[in-house]
């Protein structure tokens, strides 16, 4: 099986193209992993979103500029 998601930060996981984990190195034979253990070296997701967009379950979602009339001014 292919590795799975948490696999990138599992202290187990050896970073080779050809190996997935010193444990399973083919991988899980599941979802989850049940040797699975967090690597406190292990870089965060990264998490941020453009100015004018948010995410929506999982999805980038762009918000569209607001147009406004040249005589409106915004203080």
């Amino acid at each position: 099986m292919p590795k799975i998601p948490e696999c990138d930060r599992c202290l187990l996981y050896v970073g080779n193209p050809h190996l997935v984990c010193a444990v399973h190195p083919t991988g899980s034979n599941a979802d989850t992993c049940p040797d699975f253990q967090e690597n406190p070296d292990a870089e965060p997701d990264e998490l941020w979103e453009p100015e004018g967009a948010s995410y929506n379950n999982g999805e980038l979602i762009l918000q569209p500029r607001q147009r406004w009339m040249r005589w409106i001014r915004i203080s």
